[in-house]
């Protein structure tokens, strides 16, 4: 997959000069070696072990010598003048913090990437959540995953998804980077949560188009992960809850539940 993605970014990436910055979390991926002998000019940072998807963002962006970034996960493949169109028009207006393509499933069906902020009632809610699958057309996930907007036209958003998102150095800078806090997950929305705190714009720009394989990183749900994940949620309930903290400690404990139940799923799969 990382193959593909990066021979779409440099066929497609034809009127403006750009780098290639690849940060590898401790993969110990044989087919890794020959990819860097095929792309000599990318920065490789090699992490000796896996220090999540945020900090490895941030160490990616703390080399980059461009003006913008556009961080991209390997499971992503650039369609024709997406990441020139998309800078062009980031650029093009200042009030812009951050700028999402249109993500496409392989099939060419929409991915919803760009949703509301999440709520108590997201866990239940969600893409991949058994409600949403029994009732997709609940109210609920209809409003969280904004399935009533037709995802053809631009539009100012909540948050857009971290698989291929643009802003400026100077943006990120003023954010202070991804937080940390989060492993994998979650950061995407925190970030663009700082981002409009700031009174900047999160805009989803579907005339850039990109395909993601979104099953690449859901699969590896090791019970690690599953863990880490639902540290992120609690991690971000605290951080912009608005509740009480019994409230506060009451969404902590289903979290917690949701978490446990997870990890037996996966265990039973």
């Amino acid at each position: 997959m990382l193959d593909n993605c990066l021979e779409s970014v440099y066929k497609t990436i034809k009127k403006i000069q750009f780098e290639v910055i690849l940060v590898d979390n401790s993969s110990k991926d044989d087919g890794l070696e020959s990819i860097l002998k095929r792309y000599t000019k990318i920065q490789f940072i090699n992490n000796s072990k896996n220090v999540g998807f945020a900090r490895a963002n941030n160490q990616g962006a703390k080399i980059a010598s461009g003006d913008f970034l556009l961080f991209i996960n390997p499971d992503t493949i650039v369609i024709e003048d997406a990441v020139e169109s998309m800078l062009h028009y980031i650029r093009s207006d200042s009030a812009i913090g951050i700028l999402g393509p249109k993500v496409l499933n392989p099939d060419q069906t929409t991915q919803f990437s760009c949703r509301k902020f999440p709520t108590v009632w997201s866990g239940l809610f969600n893409r991949y959540s058994l409600t949403t699958k029994l009732f997709p057309n609940n109210r609920y996930s209809r409003d969280y995953l904004m399935l009533d907007y037709d995802h053809d036209s631009i539009c100012s958003v909540d948050w857009v998804s971290g698989c291929c998102m643009m802003m400026s150095e100077l943006t990120l800078k003023k954010a202070n980077g991804f937080d940390e806090n989060y492993f994998l997950f979650i950061e995407d929305v925190d970030l663009c949560q700082v981002i409009k705190k700031q009174g900047l714009r999160v805009v989803y720009f579907p005339n850039a188009k990109i395909f993601h394989k979104i099953s690449s990183s859901n699969t590896c749900s090791t019970s690690r992960v599953i863990i880490k994940r639902h540290q992120g949620m609690i991690y971000y309930n605290q951080k912009y809850g608005k509740t009480s903290l019994i409230i506060q400690y009451m969404i902590n404990s289903i979290i917690m539940a949701r978490c446990l139940l997870q990890i037996l799923l996966n265990l039973i799969k």
